[in-house]
């Protein structure tokens, strides 16, 4: 069995849309925020029945939290396009989005998978993969072979007591313009990219209106390359 592990689509239609088939797909959260089309990307995991948990973004949007961070380059863009996506989810895509666990476990193909955000108990913490934030991590899950974690768009893997793998991210890559994945498959770790066009995104970005310092914030990360943590964050108002 082929399991896709995805995390951090962010709202971004054509790069989901670039990753290859699989026997079943798992997605590490922040399915929405920042991007143009939170309604398609929502749809398409609805219609593939993705099993997801839920990322700060995702709880900002369908709960309207305000207190989740941001980095400061994407204030503005986060404020604009959290309401954006609130605004165009229809009704039982929040719900959907409501009803995303903050933390999941599964087994697919003979593998027990826990999933989590960012941090057990906490899926704002960006974590350091330091020895003792990977043992934590690793010990919420006491049952599982394999921990998928996101949030950070850096993707790796940590050998421990079990193996704890973070995808990158797919709508906001570390590399411009290739959606970052790993597939598992037979009990191992493959990490792959799927090129896509950021200029079909950007015009989605443009085609919605959105103030010029918003769409300049949003440019820059997807074409410059995102990455979390090593910042400051601060507080979107939105």
């Amino acid at each position: 069995m082929r399991v896709l592990i995805i995390s951090d689509i962010h709202a971004n239609l054509q790069a989901l849309r670039a990753l290859p088939a699989a026997d079943a797909i798992i997605c590490a959260g922040d399915v929405v925020g920042f991007g143009p089309d939170p309604s398609g990307v929502v749809a398409e995991l609805m219609r593939l029945d993705v099993k997801c948990v839920r990322g700060e973004e995702d709880d900002a949007v369908a709960r309207a939290t305000k207190q989740h961070p941001v980095p400061p380059a994407l204030a503005q863009a986060a404020k604009t396009l959290r309401e954006h996506a609130r605004e165009s989810l229809t009704a039982a895509q929040m719900r959907w989005l409501r009803a995303l666990p903050p933390e999941l476990e599964l087994t697919l193909g003979g593998v027990r998978i826990g999933m989590t955000h960012a941090y057990p108990g906490d899926y704002t913490r960006y974590v350091a993969p330091t020895p003792d934030e990977l043992s934590r991590t690793m010990r919420a899950f006491p049952h599982c072979d394999v921990v998928v974690v996101g949030h950070t768009h850096r993707r790796g893997t940590w050998k421990g007591r079990a193996l704890v793998v973070n995808p990158g991210s797919v709508g906001m890559p570390q590399r411009p313009g290739y959606a970052s994945y790993a597939f598992l498959e037979v009990g191992k770790v493959r990490f792959g990219s799927s090129r896509y066009d950021p200029s079909e995104t950007l015009a989605e970005m443009r085609n919605l209106n959105v103030d010029d310092d918003v769409y300049r914030e949003y440019e820059h990360e997807l074409t410059r390359g995102s990455l979390r943590p090593h910042q400051r964050l601060a507080r979107a108002s939105s």
